[in-house]
């Protein structure tokens, strides 16, 4: 049973990972197609709000506005469908991931066909559907409640890796750790834990790196990757033999 819990747990993670990669591209490429806005990274973006109510630069404002507009309702439908459920994995954090991976295609299509030349109206309408998927991505990630990993935004997760190499050195990377959440595959002790959300960490700014390069040498099928890493996620959760990730604790102690 440890063998395929450990499958589990390793299916799981990389959910995660490819989740942090949608992130990833879909900031840079909004950050670079849409006026520099940041659609999934909100601090960065409330920074640039700043910045260009500073500036008086109005049409900047309100287009960072409109990414913060999306963000948050995002996160309210995402929070809205998988408070449904109380803990672990269930069918409500596979249709908030469905929603999202609709809402990437339809932006996808507007890049596609827009170029990096977009109108004003396809604009606002990119920025808040960009939004939209991050805020609801966000919302039911945080949902799963695993320590130090949010796929969005980077700051806490680097703030959990120094907290926790901290507590390594301290008492021993191999400790084991009390999951926040039972019910969800995950480390199982601190080391394994730290390595997760490295891997995080490297996924989205790796993923950024590539978007940026894309985005100047290969820019006409860019706007695809992050539909087909949202894709990827989706038939994980599919087509993994039983949905282990549907399966309840008792399931698991059987």
């Amino acid at each position: 049973m440890k063998n395929n819990n450990r499958k589990d747990s390793v299916w799981f993670e990389i959910m995660l990972v490819l989740l942090a990669c949608v992130a990833g591209s879909v900031d840079v490429m909004s950050y670079y197609r849409l006026g520099n806005v940041f659609t999934a990274n909100m601090t960065g973006n409330t920074v640039l709000l700043g910045l260009s109510i500073g500036q008086g630069n109005v049409a900047s404002s309100l287009h960072r506005l409109a990414a913060l507009a999306g963000f948050f309702s995002g996160a309210l439908i995402g929070a809205y469908i998988v408070e449904n459920t109380k803990k672990g994995w269930s069918n409500y954090i596979t249709i908030s991931l469905s929603i999202e991976t609709t809402i990437i295609f339809i932006l996808v299509y507007i890049w596609f066909f827009e170029g990096k030349v977009i109108d004003d109206f396809a604009l606002y309408v990119s920025i808040i559907m960009a939004g939209l998927a991050m805020g609801i991505q966000s919302a039911t990630v945080r949902h799963l409640n695993i320590p130090g990993i949010i796929t969005t935004f980077l700051t806490g997760t680097i703030t959990s890796i120094g907290m926790g190499m901290v507590k390594g050195i301290k008492s021993g990377f191999r400790k084991k750790v009390k999951k926040a959440n039972p019910a969800v595959p995950g480390p199982k002790t601190l080391e394994q834990r730290i390595e997760l959300q490295a891997i995080v960490f490297g996924a989205y700014a790796g993923t950024a790196v590539f978007t940026g390069w894309m985005e100047f040498h290969r820019p006409r099928f860019l706007p695809v990757l992050p539909l087909m890493l949202v894709i990827s996620v989706l038939l994980i959760v599919i087509k993994q033999p039983g949905h282990p990730h549907l399966q309840s604790d008792d399931a698991d102690e059987e």
